[in-house]
């Protein structure tokens, strides 16, 4: 027959909190994987509802020497301009 003294009773604890353990794991990443599903329809939500950004210009930076020949002086010319 089977003895209950200090090591089986030992054994009957790590036994138990390695199931606890495993049990608590599955439940979290059921959890994780809820959550990220959550963020992911949000941000789908956030973007259907939110009106397209316009597009920024672009600038080109050109280089002009002054008169006196000292340094050039840049100057941004828009893209549109001719």
């Amino acid at each position: 027959m089977l003895s209950f003294d200090r090591e089986t009773l030992t054994i009957v604890a790590i036994v138990a909190c390695i199931a606890a353990t495993v049990y608590i794991y599955k439940e979290f990443s059921k959890a994780k994987d809820d959550i990220e599903g959550i963020k992911g329809f949000c941000n789908k939500l956030v973007q259907a509802h939110t009106p397209p950004q316009p597009r920024p210009t672009t600038s080109k930076t050109i280089a002009v020497e002054e008169e006196d020949g000292d340094e050039p002086t840049p100057v941004t010319a828009e893209s549109g301009e001719n």
